[in-house]
């Protein structure tokens, strides 16, 4: 098993031996760092690039996720930042994903295959995310619903209300697209996130660029830890618990595009 990390700028840190690796893709160039944790080889991609200069709508989410699979991952942990639409969960706090409602127009397809996305994140991982938690003594909002936009603008207010009215807990701008993408290459893929914000009209506060970076860099340590057990409670794990292994559904499902 080799297990890939999607995160922010500076998660290369966590891992040993780490050396800097350029892939070349398909969608162009991509940065990966190559390094163990727990004796397990670990691939990390900075999701905005090596100085966290891309935003959301122009980050290279094909040549990232097929980097990984050229990289013979098996499973991917992504960490993403949200904004919360459901008063309960608090700027801080962290969650894992059950479901997500796509609002995006970019392209979530290498355009190859048809795959089942029921249930899109690996209940392996989600379980791993809530295990790790308890190591760390950190609470987690667990099964969180979220809604991906295209960004890099935030929401209105009618927008959220909406979206609440929906069912939706967070909102974030890139894991849609990174889990569809990584379910048409067979990759086991689940998010936790950090809520940097609330999201607009849920309470008089304003979203904010300069909040959102604040709370990552508070919660930036708290977040490394939780990938770190994580990482060490999968690899301990052996064999995959979703229904049916991903390769085999990308197999069984697979039909040439039009």
């Amino acid at each position: 098993m080799k297990i890939g990390v999607i995160g922010g700028t500076g998660f290369q840190d966590l891992f040993e031996d780490v050396i800097e690796r350029k892939v070349e893709t398909e969608f162009g160039e991509v940065t990966a760092f190559l390094g163990t944790c727990m004796e397990k080889e670990i691939v990390f991609i900075p999701r905005h690039g090596k100085g966290h200069s891309t935003l959301a709508p122009y980050v290279n989410y094909k040549g990232n996720i097929q980097a990984l699979k050229k990289l013979e991952v098996d499973r991917i942990i992504s960490v993403s930042a949200v904004g919360s639409i459901n008063p309960a969960i608090k700027v801080g706090s962290l969650g894992y994903l059950d479901n997500f409602f796509d609002m995006t127009k970019r392209s979530n397809t290498y355009g190859k295959y048809s795959v089942d996305m029921t249930d899109p994140f690996c209940p392996e991982i989600n379980e791993v995310f809530s295990e790790a938690a308890k190591k760390i003594n950190e609470p987690i909002n667990e099964n969180l619903q979220l809604v991906c936009v295209e960004g890099p603008r935030y929401e209105t207010r009618l927008e959220i209300s909406l979206f609440g009215k929906w069912g939706i807990d967070v909102v974030g701008m890139t894991t849609a697209t990174e889990a569809a993408l990584a379910r048409e290459l067979g990759m086991c893929y689940s998010v936790t996130t950090l809520t940097t914000n609330m999201a607009a009209g849920v309470t008089n506060v304003r979203p904010s660029l300069k909040v959102h970076k604040e709370v990552g860099e508070r919660k930036n340590a708290t977040m490394k830890k939780l990938v770190i057990e994580a990482i060490n409670l999968l690899t301990k794990r052996q064999g995959c618990t979703c229904p049916e292994p991903y390769e085999r559904i990308r197999e069984a499902m697979a039909v040439q595009s039009h």
